[in-house]
This record gives structure tokens, C-alpha cells and sequence, in this order.
């Protein structure tokens, strides 16, 4: 988990810069970070991953998106972003409570998923 955590730093930096500099929606883009750009890049290698793939060439290794520990890491950025469009939406509004419920289960999602692997 700690080799993610620049990842994590990275992506709330730019999704907070991106929101600031160029009034981008800070749902939006905190979804697009966090999980849009490790669903995107999962798909644009599956191809290496699968057996006689570049990164699995004798086919022994099992592919990421078919373990918890990768689901469970989605499930964080979903959680980051449900808070990011709650507080797009306020604070305390009806929507923003929405999301925050959201929030919340794809938190707890991600806690079931990565501690299944432990």
C-alpha cells in the first residue's frame, strides 16, 4: 500500500490544481484520476498480462485486475471521488449527502477488498 501512496499524493495535487488553475469540477476530475486513469491503463495492457503476454510470457503470473488488491485500490479512488463531488455539490447539502454515503460504502468496499488480500 505504501508504494501507492505518491500516486495518491500525485493525483490529489493535480485534481486540486486542476480544480484552482483552470476551474475544472473537482468531482469530475478527481473520478477521471483516480479511476479512470488506472481502469484506462489496465485496458490498454491487458494484452501484456495475459499468458504469453509481455509481462506474463510463460502465463504463471495471475493478471491484476483479477485479484482484490486491485479492485480494492479502485474502490479507494471511487471514494475519493464521491467526496470530491460532495464537495463540489456543499458541504452539507442533499446531494452532497448522497455522495458522502457514497463515499462512505466504497470505503468500505475498499477495506473488504484490501484486507481480503492481507
Amino acid at each position: 500500500m505504501r508504494e501507492r501512496l505518491p500516486y495518491l499524493a500525485f493525483g490529489l495535487a493535480l485534481t486540486v490544481g486542476l480544480h484552482v488553475l483552470f476551474n475544472f469540477p473537482l468531482g469530475l476530475t478527481a473520478l477521471a484520476l483516480f479511476v479512470g486513469w488506472p481502469l484506462l491503463g489496465t485496458f490498454v495492457t491487458a494484452d501484456d498480462d495475459l499468458p504469453g503476454g509481455w509481462s506474463n510470457p510463460d502465463g504463471s503470473i495471475r493478471p491484476p485486475w483479477k485479484r482484490a488488491f486491485y479492485w480494492g485500490h479502485i474502490a479507494v479512488g471511487f471514494a475519493i471521488a464521491f467526496a470530491a463531488f460532495a464537495i463540489d455539490a456543499g458541504w452539507l447539502t442533499q446531494w452532497a449527502a448522497v455522495f458522502w454515503l457514497l463515499a462512505f460504502a466504497a470505503c468500505i468496499s475498499s477495506f473488504l477488498l484490501l484486507r481480503s488480500t492481507l
